[in-house]
């Protein structure tokens, strides 16, 4: 049976609410592709929250996701899935333990109810224990609706990095959060924002390695799929590219030309004007000497 048909009155009424299609609540006529419609749209919006803010690489990253409402945990995996992390879900107390126990996560998500906040309690003891044990910085991030200062004080007091508070912003407050906390790390290969939500653009810090390669055609064909159909790369911190790499930005081309989309290179090095003229792409993709021209340049394309 798919999920959703397990889903209470209150729920659905919920998801619809969500996707601004309240006039579906009062219909007693209901079907599972009225509920899909819901959810895609529900995407659409979750894809706005990620506008402004920048955010790493996050492939590498080990999440866990620990609840147990089915809304809950799509918001949540549509959120992580759109900055490239594939987290793991447990939807019961003795579940996300057992995942706890076997797996060193770099970040565990507890919803505090599970059903009682018990359980996310002795979630959070059960996290705190093997973080110690590790010895590794797991951030540990509960999110609940509660307004109980004495739940949010006993969180804390165990140890956890941070509680937010379930209301309109919580989606963006988690994104901040993440990006803050794993942005220190020397090995990122590129930052990704969105401008005007239209446009995704990319910072590039490692430009020669095919998991880099890899990881940027996931996160454009995402963009894509969601809407966001033109890529901007700024190139100011690459300094040497290999020829024979001159593919990726053909294969991101295709991306954007077959949805109508248009990719932009700004600060491109020698190198990289001559992988592309090797391509034979120089005549095809525009290259700026700033942000700024890139992003004019793809507004002057969608008025004509």
């Amino acid at each position: 049976m798919v999920w959703y048909m397990n889903l209470t009155d209150e729920q659905i009424s919920k998801i619809f609410e969500l996707a601004s299609m309240e006039n579906k609540i009062l219909s007693k006529d209901i079907t599972s592709n009225d509920i899909t419609e819901a959810l895609i749209e529900i995407e659409s919006k979750l894809y706005s929250f990620t506008s402004g803010i920048k955010i790493t690489s996050f492939e590498d990253k080990k999440i866990l996701i620990a609840d147990d409402l089915e809304l809950s945990i799509y918001q949540l995996s549509t959120i992580l899935k759109k900055i490239g992390i594939n987290p793991c879900i447990a939807r019961h107390k003795s579940d996300a333990i057992s995942e706890i126990q076997k797996v060193n996560y770099d970040c565990i998500i507890i919803d505090l109810f599970m059903p009682e906040s018990s359980d996310g309690l002795d979630l959070i003891k059960e996290a705190m224990l093997r973080k110690d044990e590790n010895n590794k910085d797991t951030k540990i991030v509960v999110i609940s609706g509660t307004d109980d200062n004495n739940l949010v004080e006993q969180c804390y007091e165990l140890g956890i990095d941070l509680f937010i508070q379930k209301d309109k912003d919580w989606h963006s407050k988690l994104l901040k959060y993440m990006g803050s906390a794993f942005q220190s790390e020397k090995s990122l290969s590129y930052s990704r924002y969105v401008i005007d939500n239209k446009i995704t653009a990319f910072i590039l810090k490692k430009f020669n390695d095919e998991k880099v390669f890899n990881a940027l055609i996931k996160n454009i064909n995402s963009s894509v799929i969601t809407g966001i159909k033109h890529v901007l790369f700024d190139l100011r911190e690459i300094t040497s590219f290999d020829t024979e790499n001159a593919y990726i930005f053909a294969e991101i081309y295709k991306i954007c030309a077959e949805n109508k989309g248009k990719f932009v290179l700004a600060n491109p090095s020698n190198d990289i004007k001559e992988a592309l003229s090797f391509a034979y792409l120089k005549d095809i993709i525009p290259i700026t000497t700033s942000i700024e021209e890139a992003v004019r340049i793809i507004n002057l394309d969608e008025h004509n």
